[in-house]
């Protein structure tokens, strides 16, 4: 009797096993996201100023809105962003990045500076992979009062592979900043990551 129960338990775990081990989940070798076959994209974003780009004497921030709404992006100033919205910001020689919601700022790899252009480049998983991003570009002193702006943010559809987006601005209303403030261009592409 003892025998023909251990081997019903047996025929009962290996029963078990087999139903419950097929149903876990699938693990990537790279994470969760993307599976298989995904693609992820990227934003790449160009910023060019009349002068050459100096943080040591202001700030250069990205600013970014992925909830969807065009009616609801980015102005210039940046107390008033909403908590939502996502930056890059380029001071004292170093990227950082944030959601406005944030107490803290991390580090930002993606970013670069050469005479008078940045270079950021940022992943759309960071922001919560929205199907279109509104930007903005926003230059201030070293206590965030404005030096200049893009007369209004723009919209990029970022589910698009190579969407392209270019932005002029105004010449000469940096004010204060001078050409080294001056935001002449944005530009905006879709890639795939990495």
């Amino acid at each position: 009797m003892g025998i023909l129960n251990l081997k019903r338990v047996i025929v009962i775990l290996l029963v078990v096993g087999t139903l419950i081990g097929p149903s876990g989940c699938a693990r990537w070798p790279y994470g969760p996201e993307p599976g298989p076959g995904d693609t992820e994209y990227q934003l790449d974003i160009t910023i060019e100023v009349s002068g050459v780009i100096n943080s040591n004497d202001g700030i250069y921030y990205i600013v970014m809105d992925a909830d969807g709404n065009s009616a609801t992006g980015p102005e210039y100033d940046v107390s008033s962003w909403d908590e939502e919205f996502y930056y890059i910001k380029l001071e004292g020689g170093f990227f950082d990045f944030a959601q406005v919601k944030d107490d803290s700022e991390s580090i930002f790899y993606g970013g670069s500076v050469s005479g008078n252009k940045i270079y950021a480049t940022i992943a759309l998983s960071d922001i919560g992979d929205p199907n279109s991003v509104d930007i903005n570009v926003v230059t201030t002193d070293t206590k965030n009062n404005n030096y200049d702006h893009l007369d209004s943010y723009f919209n990029i559809i970022s589910t698009v592979l190579g969407a392209t987006v270019t932005r002029e601005d105004s010449t000469d209303d940096s004010g204060d900043g001078g050409a080294d403030f001056d935001i002449t261009k944005v530009t905006a592409v879709i890639n795939t990551l990495y």
